[in-house]
């Protein structure tokens, strides 16, 4: 139960941090996930001291919290329509004013609420971009210079007594510790999140959907030295389209393309989630089977075979293109002890199918498991 109720609020908070923004590898997506946290938390703040100053009959406090509370709703609206321009510059002014005439007229700067120009800072640091120099520059020489301010200067708190004022310090210093965590915690995962879209799409074809010729190789050697490690069974297979430079040929390479994309679809969908399949490169495909006889993977590739001979595969044009694979199999024997030698002998199963007449299968190993 708790478990679900951390993933819903971990939902929540990844929904409100994307609010209004549709790319989920925007270049400047970190930018805006700092903004909408920003905006957040002022706006909790606003509340927090409404609730509170009005509990203690300070009207005057409550009611500027209050329309602040107006002016940070209105910047999350700019955030929600697209226009993050406005909303990025608007977060540090409200920021820099709320602080300003906190600090000097209503708690004091005994208070320590002035320490929240650090947060203002850090924010500029993150959310403007290098051609953005002289807009940061002015934000961080306001905010340093205020800051500056407060500290030569010693006001009395209209609203806060000295036990209050020590009180104080201590939510500046948790409120500002809260916000450098969770703003390092959003670049971090940020970047953990292109990272492995990079990667991802360094992996995958971008036609087919599947694992390109690099990935699938990869996976390739592990599977192969996990098998012999644990002494498993695993089957190798490479497939072929038969005819496909006809098809280009006569059809067009957008027509080629389309058969690419529904036979690498269909093919997927028809192995084991366990097993791997990428692309091998043009028309080739390897399909990689662990832990599995050589019978059971012959039957359930002579499926897919079947399966690829029935797609009924349509053009834009309303043409219908027949297609049918080839395909060869081999099977990891004691005597294997490389990779490639598997990888050669499925190649030899599938030249073997395509000069026996094509879309058919050929198992290039007597090593029954």
């Amino acid at each position: 139960m708790r478990g679900i109720v951390f993933s819903s609020i971990k939902q929540l908070i990844k929904t409100l941090l994307n609010l209004g923004f549709d790319d989920e590898f925007g270049n400047d997506l970190n930018q805006k996930h700092v903004v909408n946290f920003s905006y957040m938390m002022f706006c909790l703040s606003c509340l927090f001291m409404i609730a509170v100053f009005s509990f203690r009959q300070m009207y005057s406090v409550s009611l500027f919290s209050a329309f602040g509370l107006f002016i940070g709703v209105i910047g999350l609206r700019y955030n929600y329509i697209g226009y993050f321009s406005r909303a990025q510059l608007l977060m540090p002014i409200i920021k820099i004013s709320q602080i300003t005439v906190l600090s000097l007229f209503y708690f004091g700067t005994s208070s320590g609420f002035h320490w929240f120009f650090v947060n203002v800072i850090a924010y500029s640091f993150v959310v403007f971009r290098a051609d953005q120099r002289a807009t940061k520059g002015w934000i961080v020489g306001a905010s340093v210079a205020l800051f500056l301010l407060c500290e030569l200067v010693n006001t009395g708190g209209l609203y806060l007594s000295t036990v209050d004022q020590e009180i104080a310090i201590i939510l500046v210093f948790l409120a500002v510790a809260f916000n450098f965590a969770m703003v390092i915690n959003l670049v971090m995962n940020r970047l953990k999140a292109v990272n492995h879209h990079l990667r991802t799409l360094a992996e995958k074809d971008e036609l087919t959907g599947l694992s390109n010729r690099r990935k699938v190789l990869a996976d390739a050697v592990n599977i192969f030295a996990d098998s012999v490690i644990n002494r498993e069974s695993c089957v190798f297979s490479i497939v072929d389209l038969d005819h496909f430079k006809k098809i280009n040929d006569t059809f067009g390479h957008e027509a080629g393309d389309l058969v690419l994309a529904k036979v690498s679809a269909m093919m997927a969908s028809v192995i084991r989630s366990q097993d791997e399949i990428g692309r091998y490169g043009g028309e080739e495909f390897i399909v990689i089977m662990r832990d599995t006889s050589l019978k059971k993977a012959a039957a359930m590739m002579e499926h897919m075979r079947q399966s690829v001979e029935d797609m009924l595969i349509e053009t834009e044009h309303g043409i219908v293109i027949p297609v049918t694979i080839s395909i060869g199999l081999a099977a990891i024997d004691p005597s294997v002890s490389r990779y490639e030698e598997i990888s050669a002998q499925a190649d030899k199963g599938l030249y073997a199918a395509k000069r026996s007449g094509r879309n058919r299968l050929s198992v290039q190993s007597d090593y029954q498991n």
